[in-house]
């Protein structure tokens, strides 16, 4: 017999509320209320959702006497979708060595709400995330400060996405005016729970669960001064030899010794000729230097055949008809066309001989380009022409050595001066304009790009642009006389990519530049992660866009110029320095990051061959190689950090072999004999710089302090014998510097007039590297580096 039915008001209620989530209730298993909750983590599930039981109002009498069951909606605390990332762990570290503290409360909540409330607001800005300082249980091997990985904020689902419960979210329900209500009062909770997680701080930014990656810990760069270097800045890779830096501590405070007397006799020297070179804002005038016709023309192709080959600036017919006007009648020729071709020709001035001797002449003329951008009123330079000026003039900064050190500053103004002309700015997205005005913005526009990248790398700093900052396209493949200064020229057809052009090299390196650019952005933010999982993504992203581009230059091998090929190789290969050498002492020890220490090694062998630094395996078969030997001898910047660079970077590696072979005998090196002859082939070329006008004689110091060091480890000298050994090896060096430098200076200068050490320059060569004694303030040193982990105390670098 079937019981007696209850009546509606007699119904059984639920009186305690649910607190497990819903997944957790339906599979009947245990719930630790977390959201996203332990079980739902470990079952992967997409959804980890919560309800509440709201009262039900009071019941309303009807014909059937039965009571509506209440509505559900989402929980003031719970209800948040959550996307498989935020469920999903992350796969452990190569090396579990540096695990932060654990506690019950995840991190996943934080990162959803703070998430949520972002994009409820302001669908286009990023929610900001809280990094963690260093943790308390860093060992004697810790590298330095550095941040673990922080995954990103979790993406909301949306309504139709798969496995998602329609009783669970408001949206099942979207025409409800109830829906509308709780979805405000939802926006509103969320903003209150991030303001109060805000106040709190960052106690809920540390990862809780373990499963967040973990990075490595090694240096973000070091203040010398008034400066920062950052990452990239090649002055971190002195920081490894630390025997050196040693030397170079106590050396640097024995101001008694004959080596610090003879460095300071070269310094002052050195400063006596770059004033000489420097003209005075008296006797500048522009346009009231010119060379002979002869001598034009042959700076003048110089140049065409080199940097106009490999970052196109002018456009070649216009400026060759341009050019030969000038000659007709110069007094017809407007005051910017003769900057433009002064500093053109100052920059072929770098190829014309092996010494540089029109040095004196490029500097006058970079300075007379610089009194045109000040006067009149620098807003009426703003023109096409002004800017090509403003590009010429950084190359001449690293070609003629003015104040190169500092060019990332004037980088930054160059990109904002250009973006204030609307170069980031596509030209169809602007006003109409010909083929020739398009198709040039393009290309000053990618140079510009180049140039950003460049010196942020050079500068340690961020390259401060993006791929949201412009919509640009890159310029099309192009033959300079397909372009015709006319507004009502029909549009060019642009060749296929198996024609060769003017723009074919440019375009190839220009290939290159969003996996460089990630990785200036990865190495030089100092709020960037530091997995090394995440390293190896990057170096195969960039080895991938470099088979390209030397797929695309082989592809043209019989029309592309020695000096195109080196050019682009020497200002995309260095990309792995930056990428790879932070790992290196750490390489050196864990066989784990053994990659990072080949590719450094293999980076540095390439760098100094293209820079004919390999005995036997390079030497200039061509003019155009010839081209770029010289501007590696002749120029400043990075075409003489980044050999220096490799230098160091092969001389670390030697010592480390020989000191290995010392303890466990012979072992596999990673590279021949080759390796010797770069640190025998760089005192040559050091001495060649200072022949050609180099007045920093550190660098050629550097290379025989490597070798001195391997010869040491030779012998087996102890403490004080290695002192000895490196301050005779020095002392020989700086005696012949010092007379090159008198060479350099010539016959009018005496020793009584060499002591100068107020001479104000108007170069402004603050010579940022390669200070090895001198000028540099070692218990002001600002770094958690590499030597630090070595126990050297204060001697952080071996250069300023």
């Amino acid at each position: 017999m079937d019981p007696p039915a209850l009546p509606a008001s007699a119904q059984k209620k639920r009186r305690r509320p649910a607190l497990a989530c819903e997944q957790c209730r339906r599979r009947k298993v245990r719930c630790d209320r977390n959201l996203p909750c332990g079980t739902c983590v470990r079952s992967k599930n997409a959804l980890c959702t919560y309800t509440t039981q709201v009262t039900p109002p009071p019941a309303q009498p009807s014909a059937a006497g039965a009571v509506r069951p209440a509505p559900r909606h989402a929980s003031p605390q719970h209800g948040v979708p959550v996307s498989g990332a935020a469920a999903l762990t992350f796969p452990e570290p190569i090396v579990p060595g540096f695990q932060l503290p654990i506690s019950s409360t995840p991190r996943t909540s934080t990162t959803t709400l703070r998430s949520i409330a972002a994009r409820t607001r302001e669908p286009d800005v990023p929610s900001p995330i809280n990094f963690p300082g260093p943790t308390a249980s860093g060992g004697e091997q810790d590298f330095g400060l550095w941040q673990p990985v922080i995954p990103p904020p979790a993406p909301l689902l949306s309504a139709s996405s798969g496995n998602t419960d329609s009783a669970s979210t408001p949206a099942s329900c979207p025409g409800s005016s109830s829906t509308v209500n709780s979805l405000v009062d939802r926006v509103k909770q969320l903003e209150q729970q991030l303001s109060d997680l805000m106040v709190r701080g960052d106690d809920d930014s540390v990862p809780r669960d373990g499963s967040v990656k973990e990075g490595l810990k090694y240096s973000r760069g070091c203040v010398s001064k008034t400066r920062f270097f950052g990452q990239s800045h090649w002055m971190n890779s002195a920081d490894m030899l630390s025997r050196l830096v040693t030397f170079a501590k106590k050396y640097e405070s024995n101001r008694m010794t004959n080596l610090y007397s003879g460095l300071e006799r070269c310094k002052n020297l050195g400063r006596l000729i770059k004033s000489r070179r420097a003209p005075s804002f008296a006797t500048i005038s522009i346009g009231k230097s010119p060379p002979s016709r002869e001598l034009a023309d042959a700076l003048v192709d110089a140049y065409l055949r080199t940097f106009e080959s490999v970052q196109r600036v002018v456009h070649i017919p216009t400026f060759r008809a341009d050019y030969e006007r000038y000659w007709q009648d110069p007094s017809a020729a407007s005051e910017a066309f003769i900057v433009l071709m002064q500093l053109v020709m100052a920059i072929g001035a770098t190829f014309y001989d092996e010494r540089f001797t029109l040095r004196s002449l490029a500097v006058r003329w970079f300075w007379e380009g610089m009194l045109w951008l000040m006067t009149p009123c620098e807003k009426s330079r703003m023109t096409m022409t002004g800017l090509q000026i403003r590009v010429l003039m950084h190359h001449l900064r690293h070609t003629a050595n003015i104040g190169c050190d500092l060019s990332w500053i004037g980088a930054g103004s160059l990109v904002r001066t250009a973006m204030y002309m609307g170069m980031h700015r596509d030209p169809r997205g602007l006003v109409r304009m010909s083929p020739y005005r398009a198709e040039m913005r393009r290309r000053l526009w990618a140079t510009i790009l180049e140039i950003a990248l460049q010196t942020a790398i050079d500068a340690g700093g961020p390259a401060l642009i993006s791929a949201r900052d412009y919509d640009t396209e890159p310029p099309a493949n192009l033959d300079d006389e397909q372009l015709v200064e006319d507004a009502d020229s029909t549009i060019p057809v642009p060749r296929d990519a198996g024609t060769f052009t003017n723009m074919t090299v440019p375009l190839a390196v220009l290939g290159t530049f969003a996996a460089r650019l990630a990785i200036v952005r990865r190495v030089n933010d100092f709020r960037s992660d530091t997995v090394y999982e995440e390293t190896l993504r990057h170096s195969g992203e960039l080895s991938a866009s470099l088979q390209r581009m030397m797929q695309q230059l082989k592809r043209h091998r019989t029309k592309v110029t020695g000096f195109q090929s080196r050019h682009a190789q020497f200002m995309t290969y260095r990309l792995f320095f930056a990428l790879h050498q932070p790992v290196i002492p750490l390489a050196l020890r864990n066989p784990v990051y053994y990659f990072s220490r080949k590719m450094s090694v293999d980076t540095a062998l390439r760098i100094c061959e293209n820079a004919f630094l390999v005995p036997g395996r390079s030497s200039p078969a061509d003019a155009s190689d010839l081209d770029f030997q010289r501007l590696t001898i002749n120029g400043a910047g990075a075409y003489r950090s980044v050999p220096f660079q490799g230098v160091m970077t092969i001389g670390l590696e030697m010592i480390h072999q020989r000191e290995d072979e010392i303890r466990n005998g012979p072992t596999v090196s990673l590279a021949g004999p080759e390796m010797r002859g770069v640190l025998e082939a760089i005192a040559g070329w050091s001495r060649a710089r200072i022949q050609s006008g180099e007045t920093n004689i550190k660098g050629h110091a550097l290379s025989v302090l490597l070798l001195a060091h391997l010869e040491v480890l030779d012998t087996g000298m102890d403490d004080e014998a290695v002192e000895r050994h490196f301050e005779r090896a020095c002392e020989e060096r700086v005696v012949e510097c010092y007379e090159l430098l008198r060479e350099l200076a010539g016959d009018d200068v005496t020793d009584e007039g060499i002591c100068a050490p107020d001479i104000q320059d108007l170069d402004m060569d603050f010579d940022a590297g390669l200070e090895m004694l001198t000028d540099w303030d070692w218990n002001d040193m600002d770094n958690g580096g590499f030597v630090s982990s070595f126990g050297l105390g204060n001697a952080e670098m071996m250069f300023p």
